[in-house]
Formats: structure tokens, sequence, C-alpha cells
């Protein structure tokens, strides 16, 4: 079983949403089409004066622009989602993350690789608006090239040795589907610490 085929069979399980496009371009489509069908983001840090949208079913009032962040995009990546996310009404953000720690719909980020025997992502966080991009956001989508796929957690060593080198990084994060606590009255819930859910899309090289 090829590890592509592995990725299929496990990511439901995490749970996480697999998408394998076709290009770049594709990839960005699919990050604008799942932002405008996801529910309002909810303004966790709402400022008086300030208008929101209708109260969510937790009683939070909502903001009235979707929101993409991608940090860490190059000017090509970002005119790639510009051109897709045109018309739309959906605000990309690029930098200046720390002013929008309330709450924002999607973050994208490019991992460095991913584990398919556990479905977990290897980001190198030393950014801190990829740390932010890739919490905060509601729905959090990772890019992965299908060349970086690996087996098991052994396996990712030479990239977690060459991540600890590259330009002193110090911070890696390992991330597997969305953020779950069971810390209230042993309760599982959903995107208490970060993302509500966890989109992976497969790109070629």
């Amino acid at each position: 079983m090829s590890l592509v085929e592995v990725l299929r069979k496990k990511a439901p399980g995490v749970p996480a949403s697999l998408y394998e496009a076709k290009d770049f371009a594709d990839a960005m489509q699919y990050a604008v089409d799942v932002t405008l069908k996801k529910r309002a983001c909810e303004m966790l840090m709402p400022v008086a004066g300030e208008q929101y949208g209708p109260e969510s079913e937790n009683g939070i009032p909502t903001q009235l622009v979707r929101h993409i962040a991608v940090p860490g995009f190059s000017d090509e990546e970002f005119a790639a989602l510009e051109a897709k996310a045109e018309g739309t009404g959906i605000k990309l953000l690029r930098s200046g993350l720390r002013n929008h720690l309330g709450g924002f719909d999607t973050g994208i980020t490019k991992a460095e690789a991913l584990i398919t025997d556990s479905v977990t992502c290897i980001v190198n966080s030393n950014s801190e608006e990829v740390r932010i991009g890739s919490m905060v956001a509601e729905l959090s989508i990772m890019l992965v090239k299908k060349s970086t796929l690996l087996d098991r957690l052994e396996d990712s060593a030479p990239l977690m040795l060459d991540l600890m080198t590259r330009g002193g990084a110090s911070y890696t994060a390992m991330i597997t589907g969305p953020s779950r606590t069971a810390d209230i009255e042993r309760v599982g819930a959903l995107g208490v610490h970060g993302p509500l859910e966890l989109h992976i899309v497969l790109l070629e090289d």
C-alpha cells in the first residue's frame, strides 16, 4: 500500500479532511470554497463599538467578514490565492496576525512533512505568524507535498535534525487532527485550544 493510500485510509479517523489538489491554484480554490461554506467565525474578543453579525449558538458575536491567513506565502503563492478569492468578500491576511487574535476563519500552513501512520503534520513554527496562523484559525489547512510523506515517526529523525540546525529553528509543531480536550468535566470538546477542523491538501511536487 502506498503512503498516499495509507493517508486516504487513516485521515477520516483523526479526523481530518483530505483533498488531493491538481495544482497549487486548485488548492487555493479549495481553501476559498471551504472558507465560504463554513459557519461565520466567532469573535472571541469583541471590541466595543465594532459591528458584528448575529450571535452563534454559543452566544458569541460572529464576524461580518471572512478571513484567510497565509503567513509564509511567497508573492506568487499569494497572487494565486488572491485570484481565487477575488469577488468573494474574503479578506486575506499575510502578516500582523497579532491584531486578529480574537479569531479568524482559515489559516493555511505549509507543512514540512506528514507522517501517514498517525496523520501527523510536521510544521516549522519558528515564525510567530505561522504559529498564530495554525492555532487561532477555526479551520486549519495544511499544504503537504506528496514527496514529503513519511511512513512512521522514526522516519522523521533526519528532518527534525535538519530543522534544528536550519537557521536556528527552535519551534517545530506536530499537529494531528483538530484541537481537542476533555479537561472540562471529562467531556470531549473540539476547538478549545486551536482549530475546529483540519484539512490536509496534498500537492504534487
